[in-house]
């Protein structure tokens, strides 16, 4: 029987249903009921907020009423709703009750409201159990000095910094290993220091820059290394391009040591512009464990460019034997032309377009 499985097991189960089915195991048995009332990861997603709707109830009630009969720790709270709107106060009270009780895993994605964008409390940057943050759609001012000592993964999404006078903090994160920011405002009015980060994503947040990541040297345990290709361009980010090439001109050992541990890299709309170029030559020619390094193309760029492009790539020398340079989108088009046609052995371009013998 399934009532007999025990404790965690059925706490998994009940966290892979919609919540207002788990709730309802509640009334099977007092086994049940307790199982619900410790349930310790609590889901409530777009099922759920069109559960409620159709139901003509309230949603923060209801919230409210399942975290005033739950009677253990709360380790995952995950708020989720693209399409209904929660009050800033009603959310707050969720945020403070959740942070009382042993939180670790917190997801907030609400829809915009009148008011603007959630703004978070300042009771989340105390809150030293969390393990993995994730916020859509959020405004929130990083207070100075604030510490996570147990994050290990930060994923923001369309959130904001707060950028008032006085809003500038440092955020310190000993053991974060993994960092996503897509379409991030005012992020380079954080001080980031994350010495063991090993994941790192920068997508469309064109004010990040370097500077904020209070590593030194920049980016030294760094595995997977995605940028959007836009960040690259000198004509829109020129000082954030002109300060990574900078840095990435200095004395070989000092760049080696940054660049040892990186084994992805991905490249958003690429163009081929001098700069991308030097960047993706400068990574080759300094990543001994490079494995991949992907290159989505611009879709505005033409057939004659890629070539061009790939040609050049493919003659770059490459400090990792096993490096292979994937080339995405139209790139593959010209491949399944005919147009790129032959392969070669290992260490080279064995994904799609190895070496290019046009003509022959």
């Amino acid at each position: 029987m399934i009532g007999d499985l025990p404790n965690d097991i059925l706490h998994r189960v009940l966290e892979l249903i919609p919540i207002q089915d788990a709730a309802k195991t509640s009334i099977l048995s007092k086994r049940w009921t307790q199982i619900w009332s410790t349930q310790p990861h609590l889901v409530f997603d777009r099922h759920f907020f069109q559960y409620v709707s159709n139901k003509d109830a309230s949603v923060a009630s209801i919230i409210h009423k399942i975290l005033m009969q739950h009677t253990g720790n709360i380790l995952g709270f995950h708020l989720m709703s693209k399409t209904h709107e929660l009050s800033q106060s009603d959310v707050d009270q969720c945020i403070i009750f959740v942070s009382k009780q042993g939180i670790q895993k917190l997801t907030l994605d609400l829809a915009k409201s009148n008011a603007g964008k959630y703004r978070l409390p300042c009771r989340i940057f105390t809150c030293s159990t969390l393990t993995h943050l994730k916020l859509s759609r959020c405004i929130f001012k990083v207070p100075d000095g604030t510490q996570f000592p147990n994050l290990v993964c930060l994923e923001l999404n369309r959130s904001e910094v707060d950028r008032r006078r006085g809003s500038e903090g440092s955020l310190i994160l000993p053991m974060l290993e993994i960092l996503k920011l897509r379409c991030c405002i005012g992020v380079s009015r954080v001080n980031i220091f994350a010495p063991k980060i090993e994941n790192l994503s920068i997508v469309s947040s064109y004010t990040v820059t370097f500077q904020c990541f209070n590593v030194n040297p920049i980016f030294t345990s760094i595995k997977h290394l995605c940028f959007n290709g836009t960040s690259l361009e000198v004509d829109e980010t020129l000082s954030q391009t002109t300060k990574l090439l900078s840095y990435l001109s200095r004395e070989e050992n000092h760049v080696n040591e940054a660049l040892r541990m990186i084994r992805t890299v991905r490249l958003r709309k690429f163009k081929g512009s001098s700069t991308e170029m030097y960047l993706i030559k400068v990574l080759l020619a300094h990543s001994p464990r490079l494995e991949w390094l992907i290159i989505e193309q611009c879709e505005k760029t033409n057939a004659t460019s890629c070539k061009a492009h790939l040609w050049e790539l493919i003659s770059f020398h490459r400090a990792s034997p096993i490096a292979v340079i994937s080339c995405e989108e139209q790139l593959q088009s010209l491949y399944s032309c005919g147009e790129l046609t032959y392969t070669v052995s290992k260490g080279t371009d064995i994904d799609l377009f190895p070496l290019l013998f046009l003509g022959l």
